[in-house]
């Protein structure tokens, strides 16, 4: 038959790659580090911690966090200078001690359900926590 095409064998489901740009815990779950050196950052989905000092010092304009967050460690954005803004999924429930300390052009934080946010967490920031 011309034109028409049957498949014969179901393709195994594959599962996307993780971005080499990070270091992940042994279970996937958690970014440790991030070691690229783009300015705007993808997580993947399926991360549901950023690890503590994970992005600490790179120079991030922006970073879209995916939904199935629910921790940002400690330090995990700290002296990222040129940060602007960030929005927290509403799986997150806690942020860190001094999590964004230092992002000095960071104005915004959107967040829904979060529960925690330590110490410092928007320490030498223009911030202003925008609840949605």
């Amino acid at each position: 038959m011309k034109g028409v095409f049957m498949e014969t064998s179901k393709e195994k489901e594959k599962k996307p790659e993780l971005p080499n740009c990070f270091s992940y815990s042994g279970d996937k779950k958690t970014i440790l580090q991030y070691t690229g050196d783009d300015s705007h950052v993808l997580i993947p989905e399926d991360i549901i911690t950023i690890g503590d000092g994970a992005f600490k010092n790179k120079k991030i304009k922006s970073v879209s966090l995916p939904k199935s967050l629910q921790c940002i460690g400690h330090y995990a954005f700290c002296n990222c200078k040129l940060l602007t803004s960030i929005e927290i999924p509403d799986n997150c429930t806690a942020i860190g001690d001094y999590a964004f300390k230092g992002c000095r052009n960071l104005t915004a934080i959107e967040i829904t359900n979060v529960k925690r946010i330590g110490k410092g967490a928007c320490d030498f920031t223009a911030i202003c926590l925008k609840q949605k």
